[in-house]
């Protein structure tokens, strides 16, 4: 598991330690974590109409499509992600889709750098220069000015403006996610309560932050607000 105790684990890719690294190529290997349509959306900045016009179509087929409720694994939310860039960039949906297919099939077997560059027409995975679908090479230089898409990191806006997907590490300052964790809820650092459930606690039975820390005792007050914070914000998007 990741990200799961007191330590603060910044979202950029830079700073993440080689085995929370290692844990997250992990996590995009298998279909680990578990989310319903809503939650997705909430996660990946993808409207769930969308996400379900996609799995229905083929185009991104999440690896819970055969329960009921239809469901998304870790790893379905960060491929949402990288088909609604790609798709932000007007490369055509067949074309992402074919893409992210393979990516999710290069990962399954390999320990690639996951970190894709792409301006719509030239697609490179990692440190590679030459696009593979195409054979199109990337000049000196070019590779330098073309946009980078991250898997686990905070998105803005990739499919509408106003939506907004957290990091999928450390979505908040208190905050983790580990699709070994609950099954892949937001959780408390340094415990296993999820973030949606001090905030059930506070919509349904009106407690404030200093009431749900009287229930929770080794979840300190800023910790219980930054929580709120969050979720109130992935409701917002």
């Amino acid at each position: 598991m990741f990200c799961c105790d007191t330590e603060k684990v910044p979202p950029d890719r830079e700073s993440l330690s080689a085995d929370v690294r290692s844990l997250v190529l992990r996590a995009l290997k298998y279909p680990r974590g578990r989310y319903d349509a809503e939650r997705a959306q909430q996660l990946s900045a993808i409207p769930a109409r969308t996400l379900h016009d996609w799995a229905s179509a083929g185009v991104l087929v999440p690896d819970w499509i055969g329960a009921r409720p239809r469901g998304w694994s870790y790893r379905d939310i960060v491929f949402a992600r990288l088909l609604a860039w790609l798709r932000s960039k007007h490369m055509d949906r067949s074309e992402a889709s074919e893409r992210v297919r393979y990516v999710r099939e290069l990962l399954e077997r390999s320990d690639i750098d996951p970190s894709v560059h792409s301006d719509g027409t030239i697609f490179l995975i990692g440190n590679e220069g030459t696009d593979r679908f195409t054979g199109q090479q990337a000049f000196d230089g070019l590779v330098e000015v073309l946009d980078v898409f991250e898997l686990t990191e905070p998105v803005e806006g990739i499919s509408k403006g106003e939506l907004w997907g957290p990091s999928l590490i450390r979505p908040s300052e208190h905050t983790y996610i580990s699709p070994w964790v609950l099954a892949g809820e937001p959780c408390i650092e340094g415990s296993r309560v999820p973030s949606a459930n001090l905030y059930a606690l506070r919509e349904d039975r009106g407690l404030d932050a200093a009431a749900i820390s009287r229930l929770y005792e080794r979840l300190s007050v800023e910790a219980i607000e930054d929580a709120l914070e969050f979720e109130t914000r992935l409701r917002a998007a």
